[in-house]
């Protein structure tokens, strides 16, 4: 694509005009993602402008036109915000010196476009246009990174989230020399452009760069000299998958386990996943001490479920039960492992009996347990309750009379 088929696309956007009178006549900007993305031909509903003046100006200007609300982010001086509404949001910030001055501190060159509003014209100092046409990803300048090193995160997450761009050789070893920087980049920030990374199409590319480059070793230390990166890429690939086809309960729980992945080194995986490990690994990279271990469990349910849904339904069922609420991403775990139809399909079946099985009332209720034991609410009257419910998930009660008398059997008296 050259400049003027570019002007071209751009100029006859109707959002786009509309968007031009939120401030003085060329001194407002589509740049960063959006643009970037609306020149590939992909559905934008996220805009980046950047404003000459008063940016919360114009910020309040947008607001009132779109009928949303802004929001502040950041602090002053590198403070943005952003206007959400019904058809998306805006993301607004100022422009403190000159145009090409802005442009030439940002971090890569497809993003380095910037586009006047409403009728251009394009500028593109860094060469971008050019680089976006053949599908690369090359870094302004290396002094770029090193002012902001989360940007080594998101040239990963690019090539992960957009497949038709890859990474030059320059990029790569710029990459790799300022990856050790991340050290001092907020955990937020870290996780966010990873959650980004593991769910995009091309997450098994951006993964296995990420584990050469040395970037993954900079997050976790348990990653250098890891022989198993392949197979974790191809895992995070197949979660990432899951992510998006079908929808439903198996992809959001193929989004909790994806995080599992970076633990893979420290937890033993593929030979095991031992679930404390990992969800030390987790904190360590920056996940919150909940959202570590929610993902580190998942993982090592699935690990359990690997064999079960092969061959030993009941097993399987059994689990299911045991595992409550993190039985989605347990299962999207063990089906990307395998990586076969078969156990995709038996992780499904899984998830529909559960919920049939949820929707069961009890054979004997707590009350009955009771009188039929002699003993009071609590622990042991608990474990009993559990004893009969995974009697009746491996299928070996069916009636009240079988459940009478398995506890009655089972119970110490």
């Amino acid at each position: 694509m050259d400049a003027a088929e570019a002007a071209r696309r751009l100029a006859t956007s109707a959002g786009l005009r509309r968007l031009a009178q939120l401030w003085p006549a060329g001194q407002i900007f589509l740049t960063g993602g959006s643009l970037r993305d609306r020149l590939l031909g992909l559905p934008t509903r996220d805009l980046d402008l950047a404003v000459m003046g008063d940016a919360e100006a114009a910020v309040g200007a947008a607001a009132a036109t779109l009928g949303g609300r802004a929001i502040a982010l950041g602090r002053l001086p590198r403070r943005t915000w952003r206007v959400v509404w019904s058809g998306g949001h805006l993301d607004i910030w100022g422009i403190p010196g000159s145009l090409e001055d802005d442009i030439w501190r940002r971090d890569f060159t497809v993003n380095a476009l910037c586009w006047r509003l409403p009728h251009g014209p394009l500028f593109d100092p860094t060469n971008g246009l050019a680089d976006l046409s053949a599908g690369r990803v090359r870094v302004v300048r290396s002094e770029n990174l090193r002012a902001d090193p989360v940007r080594v995160l998101r040239g990963l997450r690019l090539v992960s989230t957009r497949p038709m761009l890859r990474l030059t050789r320059e990029t790569e070893n710029l990459l790799s020399a300022a990856a050790p920087g991340l050290a001092s980049v907020a955990r937020e920030r870290i996780t966010e452009e990873l959650r980004l990374l593991l769910a995009g199409p091309s997450s098994e590319r951006a993964m296995l760069a990420a584990s050469r480059l040395g970037v993954l070793t900079a997050l976790h230390a348990g990653w250098r000299g890891w022989a198993h990166d392949a197979a974790a890429a191809r895992l995070a690939g197949r979660l990432a998958l899951l992510t998006v086809t079908p929808r439903g309960q198996l992809a959001a729980g193929a989004a909790i386990a994806a995080r599992a992945v970076l633990a893979a080194p420290a937890a033993g995986f593929p030979a095991c996943f031992r679930v404390e490990d990992a969800a030390a690994a987790l904190a360590h990279i920056g996940w919150p001490e909940r959202a570590a271990r929610q993902a580190a469990a998942a993982a090592g349910l699935g690990q359990r479920f690997r064999p079960a849904l092969r061959s030993d339904l009941p097993a399987a069922r059994a689990l299911a039960v045991e595992s409550g609420d993190a039985l989605a991403a347990a299962l999207a775990w063990a089906a990307a492992a395998e990586g076969d139809a078969a156990t995709l399909a038996a992780a499904r079946r899984l998830l529909r009996w559960k919920r049939s099985f949820n929707a069961r009332p009890p054979l004997l209720s707590g009350d009955e347990i009771t009188q039929l034991l002699g003993m009071a609410a609590g622990p042991g009257r608990a474990r009993a309750v559990r004893v009969l419910r995974m009697a009746q998930a491996r299928g070996e009660v069916r009636t009240r009379a079988q459940a009478r008398r398995l506890l009655l059997a089972r119970s110490p008296r």
